[in-house]
């Protein structure tokens, strides 16, 4: 029993960061359809409820591992007051050889899944042991995020005006971080004036207990080989892109920036570092409850199609039947691969996911993922935001850039922060109590300021906000 590792014919990764990530020896992964479902290799995630009245899992999982620690710590720890969290643990494999993702269908044999209620109602079945998937910006073989970003001139007139008096929405974004530009080099000053940069943190299951690691923040040429790293900036263009929409914005941005860094020489220990899992990314979400609006920019798919655990007990904590606010509204892209296979954490009941449409808002981008599972779709094909400074080779093209602060970018990663920003402008302008899922619900049934049509592909047919 292995997981299946053979790519069809003409299908393999086709950029260096792909390539990365499936030669970690830290990493599995399986090839499934139209999908590649990566986790670290080590680590297996379980539901303690589900553990602790199955004596035959407990005995069997005692067998194989370790338990190091759980999802909800320090701040994630506080705002847990249901447990859901705390009931996310995170196992580590005795085995150096052995593989969570075998582990995890073997394990699943013997526990059944359980259901979690969310906020509008649903039951959501999720499985009682998965591996701990990886996710980064776009996990398919051909495309981080959906292409590489294009050099643009600087905008006529300011892209991002000064923080006004009056009342602010909190955006907290999750991903690769923030990039300060070193003077002269300064067009992004009233960028640089609103965003707080927070360090994201990873779980180094090697210490028992594990222990939380701060990540590296962002960088242009992180592995030191002279080409623009493939995900450099792109918290910096999704910064930009929500302050430009909605100025009345206050940013935090949390830099989850491990995957993409050279493995040539680092021992084991310091290679569990090199990529984000969802165990990190719903740590941060937790982290950071308190915003009224979490623009999460990773989308992955999961082993045999269930829900992701430490997303949907995190969604639990902030949008729950117990939780005490019910408010904060997760918004996340649907990712790049050109499927209708359901994508984490955008399919998850009470996220907002987002497709893409073309330049031309007239049909869905030739790389987005699309399907009933998406809430809405806008464009993010050819946006423009605030980049990085670089003049030279970049990762995965051929040809040499010259970025002066300034790019286009195509993918979901980027159609997801409009939305953010529509919903922030709403919770900046309305009423004090507005809730940020009463904004987003504005939103999409036209009462929001914003034109909403609808659009179909594969079937499926989804309200398209024109947001530009």
């Amino acid at each position: 029993m292995s997981p299946n590792q053979d790519f069809p014919p003409d299908s393999g990764p086709r950029n260096a960061i792909a390539q990365r990530v499936l030669d970690d020896p830290t990493l599995t992964f399986e090839v499934d359809g139209d999908a590649i479902v990566i986790a670290v290799k080590a680590e297996l995630l379980v539901r303690g409820s589900v553990r602790n009245t199955t004596a035959e899992l407990d005995q069997e999982l005692s067998k194989i591992a370790s338990l190091r620690g759980t999802l909800a710590s320090g701040r994630a720890r506080e705002s847990d007051e249901g447990g859901a969290a705390g009931e996310i643990e995170i196992w580590r494999l005795d085995d150096d050889k052995a593989d969570s993702i075998d582990e995890a269908r073997r394990l699943r044999r013997v526990a059944v899944d359980a259901p979690l209620r969310t906020k509008n109602g649903k039951s959501l079945h999720v499985p009682a042991v998965t591996p701990n998937h990886v996710a980064i910006l776009s996990p398919h073989a051909g495309g981080c995020p959906a292409s590489p970003p294009r050099p643009a001139a600087a905008p006529d007139e300011s892209f991002v005006a000064p923080l006004g008096v009056g009342r602010c929405a909190k955006v907290t974004v999750l991903d690769s971080g923030y990039i300060y530009l070193e003077p002269p080099a300064t067009p992004h000053v009233a960028l640089d004036e609103r965003v707080t940069v927070v360090a994201g943190e990873r779980l180094d299951t090697h210490t028992n207990p594990a222990s939380w690691q701060p990540d590296a923040p962002d960088g242009v040429d992180t592995d030191g080989d002279g080409r623009l790293d493939g995900i450099a900036g792109h918290g910096t263009f999704i910064a930009g892109l929500i302050a430009h929409r909605c100025p009345q914005t206050e940013l935090t941005v949390v830099g989850l920036r491990n995957q993409e860094v050279d493995i040539t020489g680092l021992n084991p220990a310091e290679q569990t570092g090199l990529f984000e899992t969802e165990v990190a990314i719903a740590h941060a979400m937790l982290e950071h409850a308190d915003a009224d609006v979490i623009q999460c920019g990773f989308a992955f798919p999961t082993l045999d199609d269930y829900p992701s655990l430490p997303f949907a007990a995190a969604m639990q904590v902030l949008t729950g039947p117990g939780a005490p606010r019910r408010g904060v509204a997760v918004v996340a892209p649907a990712g790049n691969e050109e499927s209708t296979r359901r994508y984490w954490p955008a399919a998850l009941p009470d996220v907002i996911g987002v497709a893409a449409t073309n330049h031309r808002g007239k049909k869905r981008a030739s790389f987005s993922n699309w399907g009933d599972w998406c809430d809405c779709c806008t464009r993010g094909e050819d946006v423009y935001s605030t980049y990085v400074y670089w003049d030279g080779p970049v990762e995965g093209d051929a040809a040499s850039k010259d970025f002066d602060g300034w790019a286009r970018w195509d993918g979901t990663s980027f159609a997801a922060p409009k939305v953010s920003a529509a919903i922030a402008c709403l919770l900046a302008t309305g009423e004090e109590d507005l809730l940020p899922i009463e904004a987003w619900e504005r939103l999409v049934s036209e009462s929001g300021g914003v034109e909403v049509s609808h659009l179909t592909d594969d079937g499926v047919t989804l309200p398209h906000l024109h947001l530009g």
